[in-house]
């Protein structure tokens, strides 16, 4: 049952980097978690302030740098930066060990042509070999972790590190996001040289039921190295902890965090709210459905091209800062509704428009989920 979700738009990054299409065919309605909670709610209600976030700090990213997405599960992250940034914006690749989900992920990158690079691999302290417990929950739970969801199968999989992947690649990370059930600590113990060398953003997701004597023990060299943490809030700007303070900050609500190497800037908060506000657009009404057998209508992933007209993001709060009320992200929905004119209705015919050589095809999204 194929869905594609409608991508946000971003008159900044249209001025800056050109054209991009204006949807992801994302495969299925109901395949995987992701896919359900994507055809319920769209990208606005699938963690939106770390999407965000990861594509503000992709914006900035040097020519020749990458993005690694470890935990990428099907690819979502990895797939939004590589289709609004393309060719000319950073190298990314998607980490996931599961086998399926990984395969998905390849699938989500042919079927809408982009150019991220997937490893079915795991990361952690150390290259080997290590068993990935398949959760009951979800399969967005799976986990090197065999306490953190009951399972009754797992697999084997490869284990490498991020240093061990960039030293071998001669890779210059801009930017890793870390989502891995609980093992946060081992990831970030295996990528130390890489953080010294390269300071990279990270975006690490830690979870109330982590182990956090590991988890402060494999912070504490990153605020050593002048790294402040910082919860991924709707509300800026952030506060900063380290690794002595950051527990009592840890939620259900806030379980995405960034790992910054020099302090953040009025001008980065407003980038992620440019963002954020785009992403509150793209809800369920925006999706773009068909039945099992049918194509997506023609011009379904055409491009956005002219920030002309687009809405313009004001800029609140004292000296310049971004502020968003402390009612969090209902009180986007006004700002949202308006950057949702610029958007095409997905139910709808979508319009037709002109083509510029490397566009995307318009016949890909019959592919069965």
């Amino acid at each position: 049952m194929p869905l594609a979700i409608t991508l946000p738009l971003n008159p900044d990054v249209l001025e800056a980097g050109g054209p991009y299409p204006r949807a992801l065919n994302v495969l299925s309605r109901k395949q995987t978690a992701v896919q359900r909670q994507l055809r319920r709610s769209g990208l606005a209600g699938y963690e939106p302030t770390t999407q965000a976030t990861l594509l503000a700090l992709a914006q900035q990213a040097p020519e020749g740098s990458a993005v690694y997405d470890i935990g990428a599960h099907i690819g979502l992250y990895t797939a939004l930066i590589s289709a609004v940034y393309g060719d000319g914006g950073p190298r990314t690749i998607a980490f996931e060990p599961t086998p399926e989900t990984a395969a998905l992920c390849r699938r989500i990158r042919e079927c809408n042509r982009l150019g991220f690079e997937v490893q079915q691999t795991a990361l952690g302290a150390e290259p080997g070999t290590a068993e990935l417990y398949f959760s009951l929950k979800s399969e967005s739970s799976n986990s090197l972790n065999p306490a953190h969801r009951r399972h009754t199968e797992s697999v084997t999989v490869p284990v490498t590190t991020v240093d061990a992947f960039t030293g071998e690649r001669g890779l210059t990370p801009h930017l890793i996001k870390i989502d891995v059930e609980t093992l946060e600590a081992a990831v970030l113990r295996g990528s130390y040289d890489t953080i010294r060398r390269h300071r990279p953003w990270i975006v690490c997701e830690l979870l109330p039921g982590a182990d956090h004597t590991a988890l402060r023990t494999a912070l504490a060299p990153l605020t050593a190295m002048d790294y402040g943490l910082h919860p991924i809030t709707p509300e800026a700007p952030w506060h900063r902890y380290d690794e002595t303070t950051y527990r009592s900050a840890v939620s259900g609500q806030c379980r995405d965090w960034l790992l910054a190497p020099r302090p953040l800037t009025p001008a980065f908060h407003r980038a992620v709210r440019r963002w954020l506000i785009a992403i509150l657009a793209c809800d369920e009404t925006t999706n773009i459905i068909t039945t099992d057998k049918a194509s997506f209508p023609y011009g379904w992933n055409a491009l956005y091209r002219s920030p002309r007209g687009a809405v313009r993001v004001p800029r609140t709060g004292p000296r310049g800062a971004t502020r968003v009320p402390r009612t969090g992200l209902l009180r986007l929905a006004g700002a949202a509704a308006l950057a949702r004119r610029a958007v095409v209705p997905a139910r709808r015919a979508v319009v037709p428009a002109r083509r510029s050589p490397g566009a995307q095809a318009t016949g890909s999204g019959s592919l069965r989920g």
